[in-house]
């Protein structure tokens, strides 16, 4: 079986298979839209290919994506057309409206899907993959896990997993021993995400052997909605201001000009001290030159409180962790992951804090889809829920939601619930039994103190529910259309709950006046 995997990033998406000879991942290069990073690791200077997360779009039939969009720099004289980012507002619960081109809508989905399909196309000029795996944040909800079930099964493949990136970062960075406690810093385009967590296993006696397969499990998790989208505008702002400009002033056509001269800067200080460019704004013949040296881009990152986001971050996630008995000195590795990790504050940051030895920053681009392509060799991936499953209801005295469990977080799928739930109408002559129906995520959020000695000391931890609907519009969801209509104090319908193979909420609802079946294990998310 030929595997895939896709680790679809904000700024850059990696699409890595295992080479069938020796069976060691391989990172593709695809000739028009692929960009190849230089980066010096332990083993000297490597070429990595990624395609830039960029999209223009010519006309509804006529898609660009990647290096060529940056190359040829599409979308800066019209840059209504350019799409950068919207992995970002994909996985936001509240997406912005869909763009208007050419009266067509263009919505995060839209252009998102047509990304990743038009890398497949690329795909398949070299292979005919069996499976492909995509990666997605450890805390990913259901509507996000279940979109790229649905573009996977419309690439037309035999198999679509998806993996979590902290499992997938561990591996890539060849952590398989069980019980490893690692700490994975994921600082890409969009967001910076810390995860401390411990490798282990779960096996299943298969005539006679135990075969495992290793996932991660979550001790301490911070993150912050920031990423490297933001520092290339904190740059250009930045400057604006010092030659006394703005963002209205230069007009749209030069702010994304500036943005990508931003990037090519940021990039550069990676191996440079000082780094600068010139442009000319063909319109207004100003002349634009950017000087940027590490010292500089450091005191930016001060200014914006970025490096303090960070060190409250790392805080955080170690105070999370000490109040279960975890010490800092327990982890055995840092692991960086994301292409913002190789700022050279933000390694410096990282290494001031756990030391040079366990910090290892050699595949920042790659650890994720390399180690999604283990996870593909293990006998099962994936198979616990990250978050629990729960109806959402509202205490009219308490003024509070409540939550009645459905199926708990870590609980093993596919599984079903040991009774079914019984309901009754609410009000005489109800034609309707609507149920807001979601997940629900436990936050931990810990109050970061020091003694006098310096020392971080364990404090009480605030805990928090996330909800989120599993509805795409927050709407509640209907799980019975009743015929006749309902009488208060009777029971009406019976509602069996269970989450399948795909990690699907479905149900199956039996009118208990009619006999009907009136719902046949029907996708929550899609009842209506």
């Amino acid at each position: 079986m030929i595997a895939i995997a896709v680790d679809f990033g904000t700024s850059n998406t990696v699409v890595s298979i295992l080479e069938p000879d020796t069976q060691t991942p391989k990172s593709l290069r695809f000739s028009a839209i692929s960009r190849l990073f230089r980066l010096s690791t332990s083993k000297g200077e490597q070429e990595i290919p990624v395609v830039p997360t960029l999209v223009f779009v010519k006309s509804q039939e006529q898609w660009v994506i990647g290096e060529q969009v940056r190359s040829q720099r599409l979308g800066l004289t019209q840059p209504d057309r350019l799409f950068k980012a919207f992995k970002r507002d994909l996985a936001a619960d509240f997406q912005p409206p869909p763009r208007q081109i050419d009266g067509v809508s263009y919505s995060a989905a839209t252009v998102s899907e047509q990304f990743l399909q038009q890398i497949w196309q690329q795909v398949l000029h070299q292979i005919q993959p069996d499976q492909v795996i995509f990666t997605v944040p450890i805390g990913a909800f259901e509507r996000y896990l279940g979109w790229f079930r649905e573009v996977g099964s419309r690439l037309g493949v035999a198999e679509v997993h998806l993996v979590d990136e902290s499992t997938a970062a561990a591996l890539g960075y060849a952590v398989q021993r069980p019980g490893s406690l690692v700490l994975v810093i994921d600082f890409g385009g969009g967001t910076l995400d810390l995860s401390l967590v411990r490798t282990a296993t779960q096996g299943d006696a298969i005539a006679g052997k135990e075969q495992a397969a290793i996932r991660a499990e979550v001790l301490a998790k911070s993150d912050a909605y920031v990423g490297g989208e933001d520092i290339d505008q904190w740059i250009v702002e930045d400057y604006l201001r010092q030659v006394g400009s703005s963002r209205q002033l230069i007009g749209e056509v030069g702010w994304q000009n500036l943005l990508a001269i931003a990037e090519r800067l940021k990039i550069r200080l990676s191996g440079t001290e000082v780094a600068k460019e010139s442009w000319l704004d063909e319109e207004s013949f100003t002349s634009y030159e950017l000087q940027l040296s590490r010292s500089q881009l450091e005191e930016i990152l001060e200014v914006r409180q970025f490096l303090e986001q960070l060190r409250q971050a790392l805080d955080e996630t170690l105070a999370i962790a000490l109040s279960k008995g975890i010490a800092k000195s327990d982890i055995e590795q840092v692991l960086l992951v994301g292409g913002s990790c190789l700022i050279p504050a933000v390694q410096q940051l990282i290494v001031s804090y756990f030391g040079r030895q366990r910090v290892k920053m050699d595949k920042p681009f790659e650890a994720v889809a390399h180690g999604a392509l283990a996870l593909s060799q293990l006998s099962s991936i994936e198979d616990y829920l990250h978050h629990s499953y729960a109806i959402r209801l509202w205490e009219p005295y308490s003024k509070n939601y409540s939550y009645f469990s459905l199926f708990a977080q870590g609980a093993k799928y596919p599984c079903q619930r040991p009774e079914p739930l019984t309901l009754q109408v609410a009000i005489d002559g109800q034609r309707e039994i609507r149920l807001d129906i979601g997940e629900v995520a436990e936050v931990a959020q810990a109050e970061v103190a020091f003694d006098a000695q310096g020392r971080m000391t364990s404090a009480p931890l605030r805990k928090q529910e996330t909800y989120r609907s599993l509805d795409t519009q927050h709407d509640q969801v209907c799980v019975a259309h009743l015929n006749p209509p309902g009488q208060v104090g009777i029971d009406r319908v019976s509602v069996q709950f269970e989450v399948n193979e795909q990690r699907v909420l479905v149900a199956t609802v039996e009118d208990l006046l009619t006999g009907e079946v009136l719902v046949n294990k029907g996708a929550i998310a899609k009842l209506q």
